[in-house]
């Protein structure tokens, strides 16, 4: 099993800012023995997940392409959520973005930004935790308390335990709701809220939307509450019918 965590955190670790690493790299930025990256990248290579680039250096193989597509086909993420999300964030006029889990992480697999300049540590592809944010936690919440439960077990660097519990506590409010907020929990002056995407009534994603705290008073907060609700439940009938 650590094993296969470490293969995949090496997938990880490539994205459009790193293209190419060294498995010095690697083996830096997942804090194992040389010997052991060169090891788990040769059984990349042999698995057709990544090649060779020249100077020592690695990069994903083309045969990435194809979960990609895999993933594409399986939501039709560009055709279905993304005029939606557009929509979403000019109603609005805040961030709008839908995110998934993959594993133990949240990452964002569509955005739409406004002309308000705002910095948002989610962007397409980027790994984030699920115990942070308001769109990660509506994922985390739909695993249910158990799975959240060993989620943390499974968390390194261990938070702290008031931070567990409170997460934890919040998991049943979120699920009767059937949405979350957050306040600086992943960039500081950012406040956030989100709603579940549901096909067959399973949490396959979360839509929300993001904005300085400093302009979102309550009466706009709540505004843009259910713009998200209405948003996610949209998108869930779109994925729906096409699914059936």
């Amino acid at each position: 099993m650590d094993s296969a965590r470490r293969v995949l955190e090496i997938l990880l670790l490539f994205s459009e800012e790193r293209p190419t690493l060294s498995v010095e790299q690697i083996a830096d930025d997942t804090g194992i023995p040389v010997s052991s990256a060169r090891r788990f990248v040769a059984l990349l290579r042999e698995l057709d997940l990544v090649e060779e680039n020249g100077g020592g250096a690695y990069a994903l193989s083309p045969r990435i392409l194809l979960l990609s597509r895999s993933v594409e086909q399986a939501l039709r993420i560009p055709k279905v959520l993304r005029p939606l999300v557009e929509q979403l964030s000019e109603v609005t006029g805040e961030t709008a973005l839908v995110i998934r889990r993959v594993g133990d992480y949240a990452t964002c697999v569509e955005i739409s930004q406004t002309e308000h300049a705002i910095r948002l540590s989610f962007a397409p592809g980027q790994a984030m935790s699920l115990h942070r944010g308001a769109g990660p936690k509506v994922l985390l919440a739909a695993m249910g308390e158990d799975w959240a439960s060993r989620y943390f077990d499974r968390l390194e660097p261990i938070p702290p335990l008031s931070e567990r519990n409170m997460v934890l506590a919040e998991i049943p409010d979120i699920v009767s709701r059937g949405w979350a907020i957050s306040a600086s929990e992943v960039d500081e002056g950012v406040w956030a809220v989100a709603a579940p995407i549901t096909v067959a009534d399973k949490v396959i994603a979360s839509v929300a939307v993001a904005g300085p705290h400093f302009r979102i008073d309550e009466k706009r907060a709540d505004f843009i509450r259910e713009q998200v609700v209405a948003g996610a439940a949209e998108i869930s009938r779109s994925l729906s019918t096409w699914r059936s």
